[in-house]
């Protein structure tokens, strides 16, 4: 039969004792422990922004947290990699201590006013004071720091020449890789505002390097560029398309679209002419053309051939006036024909010859005139011409006549004399040809003794015969 164990009263009462002394013990030390951990600190399971910071006084706690400010950590990423690393601390940012200080003071009070036994979690997330040294910001910022490799420079949009193609293109704008120091400024300041938004500690911060760091072209596609290559490329088309049919008389002489392509300057934007090269076409032109102002050598009735130097009948062309309607034409892109631009023109003329078979010539030892019209002999006349003295002599040289007029009054205070002719045909200087009743007889002679006083005198007959087959600017050739 077992024998059963008993325990006492006595020892029971021990036991309980024993129990409830831990017990109180237990609970004190809690109690304890509670004191000692809240007492003057933030007190127990606290975290600000994230940090843990029970157990831990204002002061203790402000110098963990500004120091994981600090020592927060900042990638700069590119193309999906790191190119720079950095702390907020290196790139001047901090938190002020004194406002973090004051509020985590005040934290800590309302805390032991409020003190639980058993507290909750708590994360606080008080508003905070953020610092920014900008000195100390552009040193971290260095573009130095961003990798070794050259980096391309961005490329203006322009208007170029291409040769092969012969016409104007648009090149596009092409984003380089250099780093604006102003732009990356910006972009890290809005991440980093971004980041403090949504936490203030915490993980790595990224900062990325793009377009929106790079330096931008200056000069982008705009309609108005693609607009001027479409005006450029018409243009270009009405030049190459343009030619110049100068006529002179019958005969011509083309200024041909080889010709004026290769005067045709595209370089950049701008399409021009070559100035200097249509200057020297137009003079290469006057000093084959012009007739004017030079000795003329003229063919004679008698078959021999005389200079005459004071010519001032003929054709010059206006190179200023010419130079300014070309450039017209050349713009308008179309086939020109017409004369030259010209200061001074005669009757008519056929290429280089400006008498083309019309015209009157008077030879004063022959004391002879000869009228012709389109190479045919209309008339020929004996004349008196000027009396061979001084004053009075008839001019040699090349003039058009300046007009007609019939009747018309000679007069001349000078000489004193007032006189009715029927027809009248000035050349120059008060000097011309007109009928001359009170000539008894022409040529030969006469002339040195009953000499006009540098007009040319004519029978009547043939005086009517001129004025009625000439018109003004009819050549006048005198020797």
């Amino acid at each position: 039969m077992e024998k059963r164990s008993t325990i006492s009263k006595k020892t029971l009462k021990i036991i309980l004792g024993i129990c409830i002394g831990v017990t109180i013990l237990a609970v004190a030390g809690v109690f304890v422990y509670t004191y000692l951990a809240d007492h003057n600190t933030l007190g127990r399971k606290i975290s600000i922004w994230g940090v843990n910071v029970s157990g831990l006084d204002a002061k203790q706690a402000e110098e963990k947290i500004t120091a994981e400010f600090a020592d927060r950590p900042v990638s700069f990423q590119e193309n999906d990699q790191e190119v720079y690393s950095t702390t907020l601390k290196e790139l001047g940012y901090s938190l002020n201590e004194e406002a973090l200080l004051s509020k985590l003071t005040e934290i800590q009070k309302q805390r032991e006013e409020s003190r639980k036994l058993f507290p909750k979690e708590e994360n606080i997330e008080p508003e905070c004071q953020i610092e920014e040294d900008e000195e100390q910001e552009k040193q971290a910022l260095d573009l130095s720091n961003f990798g070794t490799e050259e980096r391309k420079a961005s490329i203006d949009a322009a208007i170029q020449y291409d040769k092969e193609k012969k016409e104007f293109t648009l090149v596009k704008q092409v984003q380089g890789t250099e780093i604006d120091p102003d732009k990356l400024e910006t972009t890290v300041d809005i991440n980093l505002n971004a980041a403090f938004d949504t936490a203030l500690l915490g993980d790595t911060i990224t900062v990325p390097i793009n377009k929106h760091v790079y330096v931008s072209p200056t000069v982008t596609v705009t309609e108005d560029m693609k607009n001027k290559i479409t005006d450029l490329n018409s243009q270009l088309k009405k030049y190459r398309s343009s030619t110049v049919t100068y006529t002179f008389g019958s005969e011509t002489a083309v200024l041909d679209s080889d010709t004026i392509t290769s005067w045709l300057k595209a370089e950049g934007e701008t399409l021009t002419l070559d100035e200097e090269a249509i200057k020297a076409y137009i003079s290469e032109l006057a000093n084959k053309y012009n007739t004017i102002y030079v000795p003329r050598t003229f063919h004679t009735s008698a078959g021999t051939d005389v200079t005459i130097e004071g010519n001032e009948y003929g054709y010059r062309i206006d190179q200023d006036g010419e130079y300014a309607q070309l450039l017209e034409d050349l713009k308008s892109g179309t086939a020109v024909t017409r004369e030259p631009v010209y200061s001074k023109k005669g009757y008519q003329r056929n290429g280089t010859d400006d008498l083309a078979g019309s015209y009157i010539e008077v030879s004063l030892d022959a004391q002879h005139l000869w009228l012709y019209k389109d190479g045919c002999l209309v008339t020929e006349t004996d004349i008196v011409s000027g009396k061979p003295v001084k004053g009075r002599e008839t001019y040699r040289g090349a003039w058009p006549i300046a007009y007609k007029a019939s009747p018309f009054n000679l007069t001349s205070n000078e000489y004193g004399y007032d006189v009715k002719v029927n027809y009248w045909m000035p050349f120059v200087y008060g000097q011309g040809l007109h009928d001359a009743s009170w000539q008894s007889s022409f040529g030969g002679n006469r002339y040195k003794t009953n000499g006009s006083h540098g007009c040319i005198n004519l029978p009547k007959d043939q005086a009517a015969l001129i004025y009625n087959t000439i018109d003004a600017g009819y050549p006048i050739i005198i020797y």
